[in-house]
């Protein structure tokens, strides 16, 4: 909860009043409950019995987020149809590829691969049109509706097993969030150093100590850790084995950070750490403790070239 209000006060504070305020502060409400709310196993399952039917499950969840954040378009101001064309495309996809897993098998991985593609991509390369909360100039959501719409999709409409979203933290979690961290700063870091990817460049101020490891573990480090780690992973291993998925997952995850090849290395050795931290808690949030870690060190004293 205090992750939750810090990043809505930094949402505000960056960006200034919204003229709408009852309009932003309701599609943020929607989108962050739904993202913490998606997390109790409990909430799930209600919600799942609620919407008997496969395909109804798939389609209802995408349909109400999309139609949702048309009205906040529509209530802000903000020009609908390019949003309703855009996101409509984007949420489509992914839904159309899980009726088709739905269909054929639930064998059919590769559709479940190919809708987390469609999620992703997207995001990756900021292909969304921008909802930005508080308009004009806001910080943009419309990531936050992909991430609340994968959430949707693999935990209620169709559950894959293992991923391990929950917030429910226990002190064996910590301990191996910290092993993870550790790791990254004794076979990673040096590495950044040696090839002249990282220097030294101290950045501290009281926001970057208190608030961006908030931002970062809720914004960037839970999502990530939920594709990479909760869907990739955690498929891979289920087909090929443990240490399989781990590498596989950490490849990728290093992939994704081309184009400069010491990047790709260094996020490779860094997603090994996050797999690991993953496979033995078995919890997406626990790995996301040990990314966040990681990220917060970097922006607190790292710089790369």
């Amino acid at each position: 909860m205090a992750c939750v209000v810090i990043l809505w006060f930094t949402v505000l504070g960056q960006f200034g009043h919204a003229e709408n305020v009852w309009s932003v502060v309701l599609f943020f409400g929607l989108l962050v409950g739904s993202y913490i709310g998606l997390s109790v196993a409990d909430a799930r399952d209600r919600l799942r019995s609620a919407l008997a039917g496969p395909v109804r499950r798939l389609v209802i969840g995408p349909a109400l987020l999309l139609g949702t954040a048309l009205l906040y378009a529509y209530a802000t101001g903000l020009p609908v149809r390019p949003r309703a064309v855009g996101l409509a495309a984007y949420l489509c996809g992914p839904v159309a590829l899980l009726i088709l897993r739905q269909w054929t098998g639930k064998g059919s991985s590769v559709f479940s691969f190919g809708a987390v593609l469609a999620l992703w991509l997207p995001i990756e390369f900021d292909l969304l049109p921008s909802l930005p909360l508080p308009p004009p100039d806001g910080y943009d959501v419309s990531q936050l509706v992909g991430i609340v719409a994968a959430f949707y999709l693999f935990l209620v409409a169709q559950p894959l097993a293992g991923v391990g979203y929950t917030f429910a933290l226990g002190r064996r979690d910590l301990r191996l969030a910290v092993v993870g961290v550790a790791f990254v700063a004794v076979a990673a870091l040096p590495l950044g150093f040696l090839t002249g990817f990282l220097t030294w460049q101290p950045r501290i101020t009281l926001t970057r100590l208190i608030v961006t490891p908030m931002v970062i573990y809720l914004v960037t480090a839970v999502p990530e850790e939920f594709l990479f780690r909760g869907v990739i992973q955690n498929l891979i291993a289920r087909r090929w084995g443990s240490r399989v998925g781990l590498g596989t997952a950490a490849a990728i995850f290093g992939v994704a950070h081309l184009p400069d090849l010491r990047y790709v290395v260094l996020a490779t050795l860094v997603g090994l750490a996050y797999g690991w931290v993953y496979a033995r808690s078995g919890k997406i949030t626990a790995a996301a403790l040990t990314h966040a870690g990681v990220d917060w060190i970097w922006v607190l004293l790292l710089s790369y070239h």
